[in-house]
């Protein structure tokens, strides 16, 4: 049997993730105008949980806006 490593290791370096762009309403869509109504004034409280959740939401809209 090998012996274990007594010595400490390198940490492990993790690529950054590269930023990803936040989903545009569509124009004369009431629910996309919506969300991104609630996803401004989120991010102008600093509540970056909702803003998530508005990028996700707007982005699973109906499948006919993409």
């Amino acid at each position: 049997m090998s012996e274990p490593t007594r010595y400490s290791t390198s940490p492990v370096e993790l690529p950054l993730q590269e930023p990803m762009l936040e989903p545009t309403p569509v124009q004369g869509c009431a629910g996309c105008a919506e969300l991104a109504n609630v996803r401004d004034r989120a991010r102008a409280g600093d509540d970056q949980t909702t803003v998530t959740d508005c990028n996700v939401l707007m982005a699973r809209h109906p499948k006919g806006h993409q």
